[in-house]
């Protein structure tokens, strides 16, 4: 296993999506060949947001994410990831699934009773120094409290010490509403997923369609994926989530094995390299089959970029 989620891959799921030449048509919710320009500007995953207008919504790009983004370590059943926080991002990752556990008046990275090894403040510091390194990216960060039952006031509370006492409020986009890319540029866009967080309501459904049925077997799950696909591709307008993982029968890294590869050929099909604007994908173990280079490459229809390592 290689430690990034990686520039191979991410090279390996581009290199499906541009062969047969330029892709053109972002905004149209489907891509369209045609002839590659002669002189592309090199882009790597690192700034790949950088190849985007800042009008852009961030509810027309197709972002890869992470599921359980600190769930690394605590057996096969636990781990969800097998890259750190700062290389999911250095890969193209832009979407984080943060689950914090309050305890003592901070909070503590959780894969349910598991504690990853991981605070808050070192997701924080990950994007804090990734984000200062390339401007031009954004991250959007759910934050959901795990492994402790505190009250949705203690949880905010300790979430605003976070912001004022430790000094990372400049860090985060704290408003209501979906931003555009420039917009966002340079902060993290805060997903609520707890009552008075502020930063965007997570799964408010006035602004987010989500597929997540985290029992759903591989065989069963699937079709749930690729119907959502169809669903963002067709009813624009959302912010769409689709969650590629599934915990239901066997670990984690076993259920990315079977599924990743599925929707890596979907996404590289005849149909599937035409979609754009699928919105969030966060999943398990994406780095295995270059599923994160071929989900940031529905956005580059004519860019006039060329991936590089």
């Amino acid at each position: 296993m290689g430690l990034g989620l990686d520039r191979r891959g991410f090279l390996r799921g581009a290199a499906g999506l541009s062969a047969a030449g330029v892709l053109t048509g972002i905004g149209s919710g489907q891509f369209t060949a045609g002839a590659a320009p002669r002189r592309a500007r090199a882009l790597s995953a690192q700034d790949w947001m950088s190849a985007l207008g800042d009008g852009t919504p961030v509810q027309r790009l197709t972002i890869p994410g992470t599921h359980d983004s600190g769930a690394r370590i605590g057996g096969p059943w636990v781990a969800c990831q097998n890259t750190p926080v700062d290389a999911q991002l250095a890969s193209g990752i832009r979407f984080l699934d943060v689950r914090c556990r309050a305890i003592d008046g901070v909070f503590a990275i959780h894969h349910g009773a598991f504690y990853q090894q991981l605070m808050f403040g070192d997701v924080l510091n990950a994007c804090r120094s990734f984000l200062r390194a390339h401007p031009s990216e954004t991250v959007l960060m759910r934050v959901k409290q795990e492994y402790s039952e505190v009250s949705a006031d203690e949880f905010r509370r300790i979430f605003v010490s976070y912001l004022d006492d430790k000094g990372y409020r400049p860090l985060f986009r704290l408003d209501g509403d979906l931003p555009t890319l420039g917009g966002a540029r340079g902060r993290v866009v805060l997903l609520a997923d707890s009552d008075g967080l502020g930063g965007v309501r997570y799964a408010d459904p006035a602004l987010f369609d989500i597929q997540d049925d985290y029992m759903a077997e591989p065989f069963g799950k699937y079709p749930k994926i690729e119907a959502q696909f169809r669903k963002a591709v067709t009813q624009p307008g959302k912010l769409f989530v689709n969650y590629v993982s599934t915990s239901a029968w066997l670990p984690p890294r076993s259920n990315a094995d079977r599924l990743n590869p599925q929707v890596e050929r979907l996404l590289t099909g005849s149909e599937g390299s035409r979609w754009t604007g699928l919105g969030i994908v966060p999943m398990d173990f994406p780095n295995e089959v270059g599923l994160a280079g071929t989900l940031i490459a529905h956005n580059l229809a004519g860019q006039g970029v060329r991936l590089v390592r």
